[in-house]
């Protein structure tokens, strides 16, 4: 296993730069001041805008590509080990998928663990989601023309959604985009132990698990996707794993079980890229050509379904 050098560096300066200890309020601050740095493309237009929530509205951040009257719409949820992230940290990261795949992107700022544990985050994200399927034509974007994803915990987040989200009356979501994603909260596969990432050990994992879980069951699918018993039925499903990541092989196990459930399934492995690497800037060739790869198969799979016209 290799990892691309210039990115590698980026990874070691980043660790070295970063506040000593392990208080939250701080790690929090470490990583909002990375994703705030990231160099940033342009974007056509950006709007802030709140779903009722369970508990609190849900603040959404929509970016509009240029030159597109209805865009198809991802909506995409940041990653951060369920305690890290906000509408900021990844802005950087947004823009690129706007600009990569040709869509408008919709960024979700759910809350965090350990201050609420699950499934709070994933309530947060369901009503914002569900907000943003029935507002998708007044806010002219393609009703018919909506993926939902995210990034590592992200990418749990939106697995389980899309489950929920399958027998949804109305519009729902017809792609869901898979970038790493957390789904078996089991850690078995091989992959814990053999890949060492800074961050990410066994033992890193497993305080995760018991700060996010709470008194939640690791079992649970709502948790861990992976073993909900049945995955037919769902939207076609972009999955992508990157070669040193310890969740590498239970992201591609989930790939696998959509597959033999009959979902139209693609499952990209990317080389010589970590965990995370969608925070990382774009300045990096591999990480550049990462985004640019991952565009494409979004615009494919929207490319699928006929384009509908604003409701307005």
């Amino acid at each position: 296993m290799q990892i691309d050098p210039e990115l590698w560096a980026a990874i070691e300066a980043r660790m070295a730069a970063a506040s000593p200890g392990g208080d939250l309020a701080a790690m929090r601050r470490d990583f909002s001041a990375v994703g705030a740095a990231l160099p940033r493309p342009e974007v056509g237009s950006i709007s802030d805008h709140a779903a009722p929530g369970p508990s609190r509205p849900v603040p959404i951040r929509l970016y509009r590509p240029e030159g597109i009257e209805t865009p198809p719409l991802l909506i995409f949820i940041h990653g951060g080990g369920f305690m890290f992230g906000d509408l900021d940290s990844h802005d950087a990261a947004c823009r690129h998928m706007v600009v990569s795949a040709g869509c408008a992107v919709a960024a979700i700022d759910y809350r965090l663990a350990p201050e609420h544990p699950f499934p709070a985050g994933l309530d947060d994200c369901q009503a914002a989601v569900a907000w943003l399927l029935d507002q998708a034509a007044g806010l002219d974007l393609d009703a018919g023309r909506i993926g939902l994803g995210g990034e590592s915990a992200g990418g749990n987040l939106a697995a389980v959604l899309a489950r929920r989200l399958a027998d949804r009356p109305g519009v729902k979501p017809m792609l869901q985009l898979l970038v790493h994603p957390a789904v078996d909260f089991r850690f078995q596969f091989p992959s814990i132990t053999e890949v060492s990432f800074p961050g990410l050990t066994p033992e890193a994992l497993h305080g995760l698990r018991a700060v996010y879980l709470g008194s939640a069951a690791a079992t649970d699918p709502d948790a861990s996707p992976l073993l909900a018993e049945n995955l037919s039925g769902l939207p076609h499903a972009i999955v992508v794993t990157v070669e040193a990541d310890p969740l590498r092989d239970e992201g591609e196990a989930y790939a696998l079980k959509l597959a033999a459930a009959e979902v139209e399934t693609t499952v990209v492995r990317l080389k010589a890229l970590t965990h995370g690497f969608m925070f990382e800037s774009a300045d990096i060739p591999i990480v550049a050509r990462a985004f640019g790869r991952i565009g494409r198969l979004v615009r494919q799979a929207f490319a699928q379904a006929p384009a509908r016209q604003s409701g307005r």
